[in-house]
């Protein structure tokens, strides 16, 4: 009997440990889909980064291997997601994390943290968003500090050189865009989530973001990657790309 029990249990760890292994290919496949698409802006001679909405740094660490000599500037609020954001940034060179959250105006506010910390948002959960993705749907509510984005980048020092900005806040874009007009303005590139259905209550969609950056100089060109409802029906929203169009360089199409 006994023998017969170590045998089960055996079997149940080598289940276990094969779970695991399966588990940990299909997240590197997925990071490393996620790199490839975004060596679309390899070409681009980026001197700094502006990683707003960082997470645990998922797309600094792509930046890092995109442009080994960038300087990486990544904000983040929540305070837990923070401390893994440091973490990631730790031996990537000239990175640096600054636990705000970027938007039309500065003070504190309440965040809806999300089970799943990258469905976080200032704004609150969409029926949507909790039928696509019911794991992220619990939440709690963190304090956490406003900044404008062209309040901050006048109080410090940004490498000289071309930008790129990432604009992923969770249907909070327009309010970042309207703090940041003319860090925007500046920016050679800025590659923003944009959704084609609302996710979170009174969120911008796409259209909107469109003539907002559109305003400002940039055009739309297309997607790094674009994502598909749960039954693949609809595409739900997509990271965009936006060029500024006086700063192309006269090699680009």
């Amino acid at each position: 009997m006994r023998e017969l029990l170590r045998s089960m249990l055996q079997a149940v760890g080598l289940d276990i440990r094969l779970t695991r292994k399966l588990h940990a290919a299909a997240i590197a496949v997925r990071k490393d889909q996620e790199f490839q698409a975004w060596t679309l802006l390899q070409h681009r001679p980026i001197a700094s980064v502006l990683d707003i909405g960082a997470n645990e740094g998922q797309f600094a660490a792509i930046a890092r291997r995109l442009w080994p000599q960038a300087q990486i500037h990544s904000f983040e609020p929540l305070p837990g997601v923070y401390d893994r954001l440091l973490q990631t940034l730790h031996g990537l060179g000239d990175a640096h994390a600054h636990k705000l959250a970027i938007s039309d105006r500065a003070g504190q506010t309440a965040m809806h943290a999300s089970a799943f910390s990258p469905s976080s948002s200032l704004l609150p959960m969409a029926e949507l968003h909790r039928r696509e993705w019911p794991e992220s749907a619990p939440h709690s509510t963190v304090e956490v500090t406003l900044a404008r984005l062209d309040d901050w980048t006048a109080a410090h020092r940004i490498a000289i050189g071309p930008q790129l900005i990432k604009i992923d806040v969770q249907g909070h874009e327009k309010a970042v865009i309207d703090g940041g007009r003319q860090t925007l303005r500046c920016a050679d590139v800025v590659v923003l989530e944009v959704s084609f259905y609302e996710f979170y209550e009174r969120q911008p969609l796409f259209a909107e973001i469109f003539d907002a950056m559109r305003e400002l100089g940039f055009a739309y060109r297309g997607n790094i990657e674009q994502f598909r409802s749960r039954d693949g029906r609809r595409v739900l929203y997509a990271d965009a790309v936006f060029e500024n169009l006086e700063r192309v360089s006269t090699d680009e199409p």
